[in-house]
């Protein structure tokens, strides 16, 4: 058995999952629901999901767990192997759509065994004898949210019938950072131990109960079109502009005017990972300062800097978890940070969304592990927020608080800079 090793984004989410204990590592599932087109029989989703496994390498890749030591990956080679064990493993079988709820949390809440099983399966849902839907299950070793586009765009060109050739995946990228891209590596090495000597600290922990786990899913009501239209008055972006209006809600609640502060980075800036089904999203820590974003000071006034201090630090977030891990080791009492994860259609998407009052609805994450303050940003057709915080000092008043605070800049923003269309 031949195996190779990992790249530093797998191998991001294999410490994070060692982390999380053994029955709560469905944790690491990533959710997908398909419409499947017209006269779809369950032959073809199966063909279609083999081509799938048969063009992108991560999807029959399984793990050697070495302890302590960097794990591998192996692939499976033989096409005759890879076939039955698709249909072994990944194929769950047929569902009526009248289940579908119980049969998503069902698959969901299930774990995947990476060392011993293909990191992804699939349950047919069917209406009577009409497949409509599938349910897809992707470890998220396997995947990330460009990924998941990738996977799902080419599953339906393989059901068309398409012939799809084999693409590069983790293993070619795996080889490459251990060869040119290794000065990257380092560089992105000495960034993080730089911003996280320079962190504020961490405040005493207090006593008395744990910190509560508090979720608020935002819509804002504004279309994307209309954040576009506002982004491009500043010459920055729109990734930018909201981490700004983050900063300057956090400031203005915590009465601090310096944090740590983690973006999430796709990490897709060179042609190998472009298209790449894979894992390849990573922290990218950066201080923001209060003269960065300014509360109260006009937001077209400040994004600038913003921007170019976001630019700089997504240059290097591409970074090895056990290099990142020895620079917390090096300063134990920096700050946890605030993290953010925007994911934004690009200018151009169509939408046909307008203006809506802003909506609230608060819940108690599921979820325990991961950071404990969390921020993602979705804008598909319309600008929504999902807000997770299970961070001391933070009560669900304050949650309230800091979720008016943005909202509130976003829609002036927003709606000042779009004036009079709107």
């Amino acid at each position: 058995m031949e195996t190779y090793p990992v790249t530093v984004g797998q191998l991001s989410v294999w410490r994070e999952l060692m982390e999380i204990p053994p029955e709560r590592r469905w944790e690491a599932n990533i959710q997908w629901l398909w419409d499947l087109p017209e006269g779809t029989t369950e032959p073809a989703v199966r063909a279609a999901l083999v081509g799938l496994a048969r063009r992108h390498g991560s999807l029959r890749t399984r793990y050697v767990d070495n302890g302590a030591a960097l794990p591998r990956q192996w692939l499976i080679e033989d096409d005759d192997e890879l076939e039955a064990t698709v249909h072994e493993q990944v194929c769950q079988g047929v569902a009526p759509i009248a289940e579908q709820a119980e049969a998503e949390l069902r698959e969901q809440r299930a774990v995947i065994d990476v060392t011993t099983h293909l990191p992804f399966r699939a349950l047919l849902l069917t209406d009577g004898d009409r497949p409509v839907r599938l349910i897809v299950i992707a470890h998220h070793l396997t995947a990330d949210g460009v990924a998941a586009m990738i996977v799902r765009e080419d599953f339906m060109r393989l059901l068309a019938g398409e012939r799809l050739p084999p693409a590069p995946g983790p293993r070619e990228l795996a080889l490459e950072q251990q060869g040119a891209g290794d000065g990257r590596l380092r560089s992105a090495e000495r960034h993080w131990r730089r911003t996280l000597a320079a962190a504020p600290r961490a405040a005493a922990p207090a006593s008395g109960a744990a910190p509560q786990r508090i979720g608020a899913r935002v819509r804002t009501g504004i279309p994307m079109p209309m954040a576009h239209a506002a982004t491009a008055t500043t010459g920055a972006s729109l990734s930018s502009i909201l981490l700004a209006v983050y900063h300057r809600a956090i400031c203005e609640l915590t009465g601090e005017p310096r944090h740590l502060m983690f973006s999430l980075s796709n990490n897709r800036y060179g042609d190998l990972q472009a298209d790449m089904v894979t894992s390849l999203v990573q922290w990218a820590p950066l201080i923001m300062e209060a003269e960065l974003s300014r509360p109260g000071a006009p937001l077209a006034e400040v994004v600038e800097k913003v921007h170019w201090k976001h630019f700089s630090a997504l240059k290097h977030a591409a970074c090895s978890p056990d290099a990142i891990a020895a620079a917390h080791a090096e300063q134990p009492d920096a700050d946890a940070g605030y993290h953010y994860n925007p994911m934004l259609a690009p200018p151009g998407f169509p939408s046909d969304d307008v203006p809506m009052p802003t909506a609230v609805e608060y819940y108690e994450p599921a979820r325990a592990s991961g950071p404990n303050f969390y921020i993602i940003v979705r804008g598909l057709t319309s600008l929504d927020l999902d807000v997770r915080v299970n961070r001391p000092g933070w009560d669900a008043p304050r949650v309230a608080a800091f979720v008016d605070r943005v909202t509130h800049e976003l829609n002036t923003f927003a709606r000042t800079a779009n004036v009079p269309s709107v």
